[in-house]
């Protein structure tokens, strides 16, 4: 596992330099674009890990660390350390040590990945890396940018705080709140050795089939109220709209993903299916579902 970890940290460690050494190259002051071109430069380099790894998984916690420093050079880059703006950055930092914390708990090392990458090789072959850059790289790179847009909007503000700060930071902590409480049943779950046709039905996990996917859009339409106070909802409503939305329609897709799976292996998550919402929590259809089949 040492080894593992220090792969992913020397990978890491070469995006930033080689965003950083590209931004300096490339004529561009503009801190929205400056941060996309750094961004997908970094992911650039992850890929190429990947790729002599020989495991996309190299990817996964990209999601969640890439955030961190693209808000906090948008903050220098724009209005500062305001009061919001430094709220927003605390936020987001929560979030993403949060899930990358669970994320370093599930992995098992470089020979781990994760089983969507695995089906998508076993079906392209050859042509398997181009789909790896594309589509679980930069697609999700872009995904993150897009969803972020609402803090790059409040950094470029310097309206004082008010009550719609305190709603987006209510709102945040619930769906950081869920996120965890919804990954650490799935863990308790999964370290019980439940066997290969049992599925979690308890906790969260009885009102949602994905809580955790739940939790995870609803951070990400609470960046929305930060764009607010500035007027970017108002004047750029695409702009600020745009990345929670595709958000929110990309977990549901990733819901559909995994209950075809569960289906396939265990036919009788039929019941769950009919009788769990797929992803906002609301009580079961019928009364019957409960425990851990």
């Amino acid at each position: 596992m040492a080894r593992s970890y220090a792969w992913i940290i020397l990978a890491y460690a070469v995006a930033v330099v080689a965003a950083g050494i590209t931004l300096r190259l490339l004529p561009l002051e503009d801190p929205l674009w400056m941060a996309l071109v750094g961004d997908v430069v970094a992911t650039v380099v992850v890929f190429g890990f990947s790729f002599g790894l020989k495991n996309s998984s190299t990817y996964d916690p990209y999601w969640s660390v890439a955030p961190l420093p693209i808000v906090l050079f948008w903050i220098q880059a724009g209005a500062g350390f305001t009061g919001r703006n430094v709220l927003a950055l605390g936020l987001v930092c929560i979030w993403g040590i949060r899930l990358t914390a669970n994320w370093i708990q599930r992995w098992r090392g470089l020979g781990d990945e994760d089983w969507r990458y695995v089906d998508l090789q076993r079906k392209h072959g050859r042509a398997y890396w181009a789909v790896s850059l594309s589509g679980i790289h930069l697609f999700p790179t872009l995904l993150v940018f897009l969803g972020l847009l609402p803090v790059w909007a409040a950094t470029r503000s310097a309206e004082p705080m008010g009550w719609i700060d305190g709603l987006a930071t209510f709102v945040v902590i619930l769906a950081i709140a869920i996120e965890a409480r919804s990954d650490a049943e799935l863990r308790t779950f999964l370290g019980s050795d439940p066997g290969p046709r049992a599925f979690l039905a308890t906790g969260l996990w009885k009102y949602s089939r994905h809580p955790n996917y739940f939790g995870e859009v609803l951070f990400w339409l609470s960046m929305i109220p930060f764009a607010i106070p500035g007027g970017f909802l108002e004047r750029q409503p695409a702009l600020v709209l745009a990345g929670p939305i595709a958000m929110a329609l990309f977990f549901r897709f990733s819901c559909w993903l995994m209950d075809v799976r569960s289906l396939e292996r265990r036919p009788e998550y039929q019941q769950i299916v009919d009788e769990v919402n797929a992803m906002v929590p609301w009580f079961p259809k019928v009364s019957g579902v409960s425990g851990t089949r």
